[in-house]
C-alpha cells in the first residue's frame, strides 16, 4: 500500500528542499519572482526554511528572455529533485523537453511532495500527464491553446491554481 507524502502546505520545521529548472527562454521576473520570497521568508525566519537550487537541463545557464543568464548549480537529476519541483519556462519553451528530459522531470516530479510549473513551465507539467484530472492554469496569452492541447486538464483563467500537489501559475507575480 503506498502512503501519501505530507503536504507541503503543511507546517513542517525541517528546510523544504526545492530545486527550480529554468528552461532557456523564460522570464527573468518569474525566476526572481519564484526564488526571491524564499529567499526573503529565511531571513525573517532567521533559519533555512527554504533550501533551493537552481539547475537546467544542461547544467550551464538558463538564457532569459531579456538576454540575462541565470547561473545554475548543476544539470537537473530527478534523484535529487527534493520535496518541491519547479519548473519555469517561457513563449519558447512549450516543447523544451526532449522525450528523455521528459521522462526525467516526470521521474523527479513523482519523488517530490508538489510539483509546480510556472508560466510555459505548466505545459511541461501537461505534457508528462501530470495535470490530467487535474485543475490547472497558465500565461492569460496561451490558455486557449493550452485547453484545446490538454482536453484532460480543467482549465481556469485564474492567476494560479493548486490542486493536489500541483501548483500552475501564469507568470511572474502568481508564481
Amino acid at each position: 500500500m503506498k502512503t501519501e507524502k505530507s503536504s507541503i502546505f503543511r507546517p513542517d520545521l525541517a528546510s523544504l528542499k526545492v530545486t527550480f529548472l529554468v528552461l532557456s527562454g523564460c522570464s527573468l521576473m518569474c525566476v526572481a519572482s519564484a526564488i526571491d520570497p524564499l529567499r526573503a521568508a529565511n531571513r525573517i525566519c532567521g533559519r533555512t526554511v527554504f533550501d533551493w537550487k537552481v539547475v537546467s537541463l544542461d547544467g550551464k545557464s538558463a538564457s532569459t528572455t531579456s538576454g540575462l543568464p541565470v547561473s545554475t548549480n548543476e544539470r537537473f537529476d530527478p534523484a535529487t529533485a527534493g520535496d518541491f519541483l519547479i519548473i519555469i519556462g517561457g513563449f519558447g519553451s512549450r516543447s523544451a523537453l526532449s522525450p528523455t528530459d521528459l521522462a526525467a522531470f516526470k521521474r523527479g516530479a513523482g519523488g517530490a511532495r508538489a510539483v509546480a510549473g510556472i508560466e510555459a513551465g505548466t505545459w511541461v507539467l501537461a505534457q508528462a500527464g501530470l495535470l490530467d484530472g487535474r485543475s490547472a492554469t497558465t500565461h492569460w496569452e496561451d490558455l486557449e491553446d493550452f485547453a484545446t492541447t490538454f482536453p484532460d486538464i480543467d482549465v481556469r483563467p485564474d492567476r494560479y491554481v493548486i490542486d493536489g500537489k500541483a501548483v500552475t501559475a501564469g507568470g511572474a507575480s502568481p508564481g
